[in-house]
């Protein structure tokens, strides 16, 4: 009960996947390679239904690249949460389903199938340090692969109040996988600011192919 109440007086780095019973989350997510918008309602302390939908370039032969697109439906799951003496950790799963199109060109005619996908994702935090990572495989037709892994890690400047904003300075690593076996991105490094409030959280990094940009509003 004690580190529930600290941290719900004081803003916390991790970007949860679902609110608290009854809520909205709407979540934006813009890099060069990869945009995605979702939304979910938590229909239980521990269960959020939604839907997301993700637009990403995927390398193809000879410098060039397709486009990919997915809508569906999300089914948001804690697995579990361990309050610790000053910290919080959780275990969370992640599923989506539905519609996947590929645009033409490149020597591929567009397409229309089916995709689906599931995420594990767990966290750790105090007020003033974060360790999180996430593992995503998404499959569809046509042999679609696509995997990301991310690890996280992260401190905080300063214990805000509660309804004020706490800045974090954040690095990720990413890995991605496509369909063909040696389309593989090396590890790529992602320095970030995150300003966080209880209601929402803004991200700013930038990497070797670009800037990102992630919000979050929860209400």
């Amino acid at each position: 009960m004690l580190v529930a109440a600290t941290m719900a007086l004081h803003g916390t780095a991790s970007a949860l996947p679902m609110g608290h019973y009854e809520s909205w989350m709407l979540m934006l997510d813009s890099t060069p390679s990869m945009r995605s918008l979702a939304t979910n309602y938590a229909v239980a302390q521990t269960w959020a239904l939604g839907a997301v939908m993700r637009r990403w370039e995927e390398p193809a032969a000879h410098g060039a690249s397709l486009s990919r697109e997915t809508m569906g439906l999300s089914l948001t799951h804690r697995l579990h949460r361990w309050n610790l003496p000053h910290a919080q950790a959780n275990l969370w799963l992640v599923g989506d389903a539905g519609r996947l199109r590929r645009a033409g060109g490149h020597g591929q005619t567009a397409s229309d199938g089916g995709y689906g996908a599931v995420e594990f994702m767990a966290d750790y935090e105090t007020t003033r340090v974060y360790l999180g990572g996430s593992v995503r495989a998404l499959r569809g037709e046509d042999g679609l692969r696509h995997d990301v892994a991310r690890a996280r890690t992260g401190f905080s400047f300063w214990e805000a109040e509660y309804e004020g904003i706490q800045p974090w300075l954040l690095i990720e690593a990413k890995r991605t996988r496509y369909s063909a076996a040696s389309m593989q991105e090396g590890t790529l490094l992602t320095p970030m600011l995150r300003f966080i409030h209880r209601r929402w959280f803004i991200e700013l990094g930038v990497n070797r192919d670009g800037g990102m940009l992630n919000l979050m509003f929860n209400y």
